[in-house]
């Protein structure tokens, strides 16, 4: 009997390591989607292409929501994050919905406003970008 429950653990060891690592690499995935509109969305507002701008906008702002939510429930639900993580991860959020709120169903938007909001966006992602950097290696070792 001690043997099958032993190999019944480390069967749901493995299941478990297995799941891990399959929500990191889709986390890691949603975050690379993000910097790619990121990338592009900034080179439209550069170029002042305002339909080109708004498609990317829409997609930015997709994007960014997709990937809030997968850090929330991929990657912080697993690991007790100590309170100045958990600062910096909700000041983040807080920016990033309020840019969402302010910009993910605009009809008609302005490029300068456009722009200075997502280069406070940028800077506070580039932060959390690190943090969590550093909270998936702590998972991973």
């Amino acid at each position: 009997m001690h043997q099958t429950t032993t190999a019944g653990r480390e069967q749901a060891n493995a299941t478990t390591a297995n799941y891990y690592q399959t929500a990191d690499q889709s986390f890691s995935e949603c975050r690379q989607r993000l910097i790619s509109y990121l990338i592009k969305l900034n080179n439209s507002l550069n170029d002042d292409l305002v339909d080109l701008s708004h498609a990317i906008l829409n997609r930015f702002c997709d994007s960014l929501v997709d990937y809030l939510s997968a850090g929330h429930f991929r990657v912080f639900q697993r690991v007790a994050l100590m309170p100045t993580e958990y600062a910096a991860i909700e000041a983040s959020t807080r920016t990033a919905m309020h840019f969402n709120d302010r910009f993910g169903q605009l009809q008609d938007i302005q490029l300068p406003e456009v722009r200075t909001a997502l280069e406070r966006l940028a800077q506070e992602l580039s932060t959390r970008f690190e943090l969590e950097d550093d909270i998936l290696g702590t998972l991973s070792s």
